[in-house]
């Protein structure tokens, strides 16, 4: 699947995130117990865009939101953030939103 800037994304059901220090850690859940062998960290931006794939926006308004949070030209914020997604997709980390 190629993420688009209008596709809706949401947190996969089976995943725990924990703030550590400046650092948020992704978890996949598998049944009662967690797999430490696939531990995913996250770093500022990657944990603003986390908070912000709720299943309600898209990835171009999440482009926006980080316009206005980080200095940067948009064009790289949409490149990061379509190869960021596409990344969390891959690895099972969030799932297109039904409600998009």
């Amino acid at each position: 699947m190629k993420v688009q800037p209008a596709d809706v994304f949401r947190h996969a059901d089976n995943i725990v995130t924990r703030k550590v220090m400046d650092e948020t850690l992704l978890v996949p859940i598998s049944g009662q117990l967690a797999s430490m062998d696939n531990l995913y960290t996250l770093n500022e931006t990657g944990a603003f865009i986390w908070q912000a794939l709720d299943g309600s926006r898209s990835l171009a308004e999440i482009s926006v939101m980080l316009e206005e949070q980080y200095d940067a030209p948009a064009e790289v914020i949409k490149a990061d953030m379509l190869e960021i997604a596409d990344g969390l997709v891959k690895a099972g980390l969030i799932a297109l939103s039904v409600n998009s």
